[in-house]
């Protein structure tokens, strides 16, 4: 039975017992799938087949009109040509003899004729969409296929596989990101040798990882560092993935926490001795910490503390330290690497004074196990002298930054105020003209102008200055300057910190009603750093600013979308909820950071 409680919502709830559990890593394995039984080839099996045959069902299935099955008749011909030169009885084996697969190009083995590298570049493509020969991920990449998609899709027939096509052209997005998506999707179906039924989020991911190792993730394009970035909500929201896989590729990549020995072992210590005892120490001191406080002690006693004993002295064996070698580290541990004095350096003497009085009080209840590890505290009392002053003087800087910046929030609300109300005038002078129409605002006259990508589902608003010649991206600039807004006001108004305005909710937002009839706005803070909730009546200008928020979404998205938050601290998601500060990336909602001002 538990004892009495106090009236404070606690946030970490220690537990007597250590779970390996609470350390593991939350991001799925890439793997490649199993080879079907029956490989997929709708249109025959062409292991064996002629030469001739193959010819003639390429002409028939990749030409516009009789008069242009010439061309891939020709393109075929070359490219089956330059296989039998190869050994081999499939021509799988041949594909594989010739060493494309390593990365040549097709086109190259036509020397300096174009128009003969273009012919066998497409008949590649062609023979990769018919299931004919299966290359690797870079066999495929590094050649160049403009509509690789619609020939795959059009041999595949897959009903599944048109429906991802048709739920990819919805995205809000440009058409160059769209047929990204559907790229990537062909490209890992015809390197795996699989259906879209057949891929799991383990393969994707696999595909997207060979991709970044191979270079060919496109790392400065707007999809991310990964390929199959805009595929992978599609899928899951399909069904095609298990509802236990993450919804967006960010929760597949991301590695959460990791385990005390992974921890430990990033730092490479000499003495594995010591490494066993200190992963041991911080394993049963995990039970009543939270995890960055865990990180932090393994910083401490591990990076500071011992794995600069070991450069200290090398031939250090236990844990029983001279006065000279601690002297010599509390020197070392004064400055900072970057030259820097250290201006909190309590932190890791505490650290080490609480690790060897730890170790000498449980050698007395377990002498088999920590008898050999009790050592004098090399920490003296006069180590920690003054220790409540510095203590204070670390309050005080903290409190003097804060007394120094107060003065400028009223400008900074000022400047967000006016930046957004003056992008949200032009937008919506913007939004009232065609492309290529004049709009005057404030005096100034602007010219709508259209964008690259006629093909965008949600075409971004641009204006030029007709006197200036500046182009301003107005639904860009204008989405960005109100949550800079949003952001400023919210924390101005409610006195929040970052950490709990990232936690607020669509469900944070309550009423209450008076006796006389009054209803009260109240704004629900989730239990964060003090581990208790708080309800603020809102303002009139601090509702303003929460309805802005939610009609915001409601406008984008119909309603406030769920979606999860990754926690940098914790190094975990939370569950899916209606965050109001969320932002719609790589086709799927997420909960993050707001963007910074630009003031």
């Amino acid at each position: 039975m538990k004892g009495p409680t106090t009236n404070r919502i606690r946030r970490h709830e220690s537990d007597s017992t250590v779970l390996s559990g609470n350390f593991a890593p939350t991001a799925l394995t890439p793997a490649p799938p199993p080879l079907p039984v029956r490989p997929p080839r709708s249109l025959g099996d062409f292991t064996t087949a002629p030469a001739e045959e193959i010819i003639e069902v390429t002409a028939n299935h990749f030409s516009q009109s009789d008069k242009e099955k010439h061309k891939p008749r020709r393109a075929m011909r070359d490219f089956l040509g330059h296989l039998a030169t190869f050994p081999g009885v499939t021509w799988q084996e041949r594909w594989e003899a010739s060493g494309h697969d390593e990365g040549q190009p097709v086109g190259e083995v036509a020397g300096d004729d174009r128009h003969q590298q273009k012919r066998l570049n497409c008949a590649a493509g062609y023979a990769f969409a018919m299931r004919l020969v299966r290359p690797t991920l870079l066999g495929f990449r590094c050649n160049r296929f403009s509509h690789y998609a619609p020939w795959f899709r059009g041999v595949a027939k897959d009903p599944w596989l048109e429906e991802f096509c048709a739920r990819a052209d919805q995205l809000p997005m440009s058409q160059c990101r769209r047929s990204r998506a559907k790229f990537d999707v062909c490209c890992a179906l015809t390197v795996f040798g699989i259906d879209l039924a057949d891929l799991t989020p383990e393969a994707l991911l696999h595909y997207a990882v060979e991709s970044r190792a191979h270079g060919l993730a496109g790392e400065n394009s707007r999809s991310g560092s990964y390929a199959g970035t805009l595929a992978w909500p599609i899928l899951h929201d399909m069904g095609q993935f298990p509802a236990s896989a993450p919804r967006s590729f960010r929760g597949a990549v991301t590695r959460g926490q990791i385990s005390v020995e992974e921890a430990v072992d990033r730092h490479q210590l000499r003495n594995q001795e010591v490494r066993d005892v200190l992963v041991e120490y911080i394993r049963r001191r995990s039970a009543g910490l939270d995890y960055s406080t865990l990180r932090q002690l393994v910083n401490l006693l591990v990076r500071v503390f011992w794995k600069q004993i070991e450069e200290i002295n090398p031939d250090q064996q236990d844990l029983r330290l001279s006065e000279e070698t601690f002297t010599q580290w509390k020197e070392w541990m004064l400055v900072l690497p970057n030259g820097n004095p250290r201006l909190d350096v309590d932190g890791p003497l505490m650290a080490v004074r609480a690790l060897y009085l730890d170790l000498q009080t449980w050698a007395v209840a377990e002498p088999e196990r920590w008898a050999k590890w009790s050592a004098p505290c090399p920490v003296r009392d006069a180590d920690l002298r003054w220790f409540h002053l510095r203590r204070r003087r670390l309050q005080e800087r903290m409190v003097n930054r804060t007394r120094d910046r107060q003065p400028l929030l009223p400008v900074l609300s000022q400047y967000v105020n006016d930046t957004w109300h003056r992008l949200r005038t032009m937008l919506e002078a913007a939004q009232q003209v065609e492309n290529g129409d004049e709009f005057t605002v404030d005096g100034t006259t602007w010219l709508r102008v259209s964008t690259k990508d006629q093909r965008h589902n949600r075409p971004p608003v641009r204006a030029v200055n007709r006197t200036t010649g500046e182009l301003v991206h107005l639904s860009r600039d204008e989405n960005i300057a109100f949550w800079q807004w949003a952001v400023v006001e919210t924390l101005r108004l409610a006195g929040l910190r970052a950490e709990e305005l990232t936690d607020l909710t669509h469900l944070s937002v309550r009423q209450y009603q008076r006796s006389s009839g009054e209803v009260v706005a109240l704004l629900v803070i989730s239990p964060s750093k003090s581990d208790r909730e708080r309800v603020i009546p809102m303002s009139a200008e601090l509702f303003h600013v929460i309805a802005q928020i939610i009609r915001r979404h409601r406008n984008q998205h119909g309603t406030v979308p769920v979606c999860a938050r990754y926690d940098l601290h914790e190094k975990v998601w939370s569950e899916e909820l209606p965050y109001l500060f969320q932002t719609f990336h790589a086709a799927s909602s997420a909960a993050c950071p707001p963007p910074p001002c630009g003031a």
